[in-house]
């Protein structure tokens, strides 16, 4: 996995891959939460979505570069600075 995050920095169109990847998973995970924030304005509830699901992947790819033990500590950290809540948002 790690040489494939490597390989995306490097290549223009793995990039725009990722990109879209990305921006599929923020469409799910928005449509998802629509569900329970019928109220939020669209574009807020995109875009938090999308974020979430880039700060996700980064989290992985670095927990990937780790030793298993210390991967699974920053992992569980990373689990407990999502909100519990979403109400909130």
């Amino acid at each position: 996995m790690r040489d494939i995050w490597q390989a995306t920095q490097a290549d223009r169109a793995l990039q725009k891959l990722d990109e879209a990847d990305v921006g599929v998973l923020g469409g799910l995970l928005a449509g998802t939460l629509r569900r329970i924030a019928a109220d939020a304005p669209k574009p807020a509830l995109q875009a938090w979505a999308r974020l979430v699901m880039i700060l996700i992947a980064a989290a992985v790819r670095h927990a990937i570069a780790l030793p298993p033990k210390e991967a699974r500590l920053h992992l569980a950290t990373f689990k407990r600075m999502l909100p519990y809540d979403l109400s909130a948002l």
